[in-house]
């Protein structure tokens, strides 16, 4: 019997939909048979896009980050010339974004569940990060070449910070279920990046 073509339709519904369950169930509490149920396919074309749960994993992993770079990218490297305002204004976006859902993020989410117990998905937790620590880089290196941005601290240095923060932030929102930890952020942030 002839496989089943693959369509990337269906490859693009199952990665939403696992991050919809991941994010609710995280990894362990997620099933194969779940998502599949969800997108309405049957489990074994499941297996025409993904191997195994840990590479689905890993896919959903990158699915989100590129996701959320997309949006970091639209925000900070947007028309906005000022750096420090780019900054400010995906944070205020953040907030608004945050402002129903208090979900946090699938990577912080799943690094702090998985650990290192899958080298598939540490590895994308790993290129997520990586990318989005690339996107605050860019913008604050604009920053400190217009003058907005401390010149001290490397951009480098910068850019782990702020995408530790940023990270921290995201869990203690999803936490406490309030947006307040990304406000106090940002507050805090304006005057640590802003140059003297």
């Amino acid at each position: 019997m002839a496989r089943p073509k693959r369509n990337d339709n269906t490859r693009e519904k199952l990665l939403d939909q696992g991050i919809k369950l991941f994010m609710d169930q995280g990894y362990h509490g997620t099933g194969i048979k779940e998502v599949v149920d969800l997108v309405k396919v049957p489990k074994g074309s499941f297996y025409n896009y993904f191997d195994s749960k840990e590479q689905f994993g890993a896919d959903v992993i990158r699915h989100y980050a590129r996701w959320v770079v997309t949006n970091m990218a639209a925000w900070l490297n947007g028309s906005e010339d000022n750096a420090l305002i780019a900054l400010e204004q995906f944070f205020e976006q953040e907030m608004q974004r945050h402002q129903e859902v208090k979900a946090g993020c699938i990577i912080g989410n799943l690094g702090a569940e998985l650990g290192a117990s899958s080298e598939r998905c540490q590895q994308a937790m790993i290129e997520g990060f990586a990318a989005m620590k690339n996107q605050f880089l860019q913008t604050l290196k604009r920053g400190q070449t217009q003058g907005s941005i401390r010149h001290d601290i490397s951009a480098e240095d910068l850019a782990d910070f702020l995408i530790n923060a940023y990270e921290g932030a995201l869990l203690r929102m999803q936490v406490e279920q309030s947006v307040e930890p990304i406000r106090k952020l940002w507050q805090l942030l304006n005057s640590y990046l802003a140059a003297p």
